[in-house]
């Protein structure tokens, strides 16, 4: 459903249509609601080149950056998406005593109507996985694409509708800004947004009238940290590439350079006056200043580490404060859709792509089932259970010198309960 490009006018009463489809969408079963993905999937790679042609990038780079990418996640969403949404069972493996005769499922239901507003830089790849894993775990989807890309937001919306979709699934905003805060006030139940840490913050404090939930993919800062034994070449080259993909507009692109001091002159001597001045520039005397320098920013997205020596480059990674690391590479592994994609501080918080993204267009709803016909709790409390309890965690959660004697006294305290419930009866 394509929303007029004038306004909202219409979307009120379209919404309530939404709403219907969206509920029997969530009572498909998974593997059915997988079956336009897997047609979408194989329409895209037909239409792989007209899909890069849309917009004024090189086609050669957006077949790389955003069809394959978006291809590859609809093949992962069509192996695993029904195995990370199944329910979960859970019986007396692990369960608390007091709770014998209980067991539980966990099972994931739908949000609702998830509102995705796409960004400017990859207009196909970033909100069409974001609005896939919404609608497989059974939602509907409004997307809002940044000014200049609606057309390729239709291309995709129309594609999703002959690989089988109902079309009152995936609703393409307008591009105007007003178009998102028109949809949160009219009322959807998740928001995701990808964008600058200024624009998240005004979405944040709209969502926040209502209690809406939210993803947010902020900026970065995204730091390469390069450890003296790492290879010249390769870090050259990985800058190079970083600088030139998507022409620097990339959320993950290098923007800080972190280097060991004697590493340092025979690196920068490598890049010119130009490329120098798109970072700025920290030298580091040892490991820990380089892990100091890699943390002391504002942002949290991503990093990079280049070095030969391997179980330093992850002894460094495992210490930075950021939601995805790369050793030896930049950019391009963040795209795995395996991989789950977030930040933390100011580059937002949430997560999309990959299991956890899935998990985060659900809820859990727990079902408990108790056999038996014994209920104690339903009975009124007694003088003597505060001895009862006392003893039970005593026994049950004290170290082991205290839990012989505190089984005693469990064991007298179960006597002197079953002693006053006798006497008042």
């Amino acid at each position: 459903m394509h929303a007029p490009a004038n306004g909202l006018v219409d979307l009120a009463c379209d919404l309530a249509s939404v709403r219907e489809a969206q509920a029997r969408w969530s009572e498909t079963p998974i593997r059915n609601r997988l079956r336009f993905v897997r047609n979408l999937r194989h329409a895209m790679a037909e239409n792989a080149e007209a899909l890069a042609a849309i917009g004024n990038r090189p086609i050669a780079e957006k077949l790389m950056s955003e069809v394959l990418p978006l291809i590859e996640a609809c093949r992962w969403l069509t192996r695993q998406a029904q195995h990370v949404l199944a329910t979960q069972k859970f019986g007396g493996r692990l369960r608390p005593l007091w709770l014998h005769g209980a067991s539980f499922e966990v099972r994931r239901k739908a949000l609702g109507i998830v509102l995705v507003i796409g960004p400017g830089n990859y207009p196909l790849f970033l909100p069409a996985v974001q609005s896939l894993h919404a609608l497989v775990a059974g939602n509907a989807v409004l997307l809002k694409p940044a000014p200049g890309t609606r057309a390729i937001a239709l291309r995709f919306a129309d594609l999703a509708r002959t690989a089988g979709l109902d079309s009152a699934l995936l609703t393409i905003l307008p591009e105007e800004t007003d178009a998102s805060y028109d949809a949160i006030d009219r009322g959807v139940d998740k928001v995701i947004f990808t964008g600058s840490s200024a624009n998240g913050r005004k979405v944040l404090a709209a969502l926040a009238q209502t209690n809406t939930p939210a993803i947010t993919e902020l900026s970065g800062e995204d730091a390469v940290i390069v450890l003296a034994d790492a290879d010249v070449d390769l870090v050259v080259n990985a800058l190079r590439f970083g600088f030139r993909l998507n022409d620097g507009a990339t959320c993950i692109a290098s923007r800080r350079l972190v280097l060991e001091e004697s590493i340092a002159s025979r690196l920068l001597s490598r890049l010119s006056t130009e490329e120098r001045a798109r970072l700025e520039i920290h030298r580091a005397g040892d490991r820990e200043s380089v892990v100091r320098l890699a943390n002391a920013n504002a942002h949290g997205l991503g990093a990079s580490i280049f070095s030969r020596d391997i179980p330093a480059a992850r002894a460094i990674a495992t210490r930075l404060r950021t939601g995805f690391v790369t050793i030896n590479d930049l950019i391009v592994p963040t795209a795995d859709p395996r991989m789950p994609f977030g930040g933390i501080k100011a580059s937002g918080f949430g997560t999309t792509r990959g299991a956890e993204g899935l998990l985060e267009m659900t809820h859990p709803h727990v079902i408990a089932l108790r056999c038996g016909r014994r209920r104690p709790h339903f009975e009124k409390a007694r003088a003597a259970d505060a001895k009862l309890f006392t003893a039970f965690i005593k026994a049950t959660h004290g170290h082991r010198g205290q839990r012989a004697m505190s089984l005693w006294h469990l064991l007298g305290a179960i006597w002197a309960r079953r002693k006053d419930r006798h006497l008042h009866s």
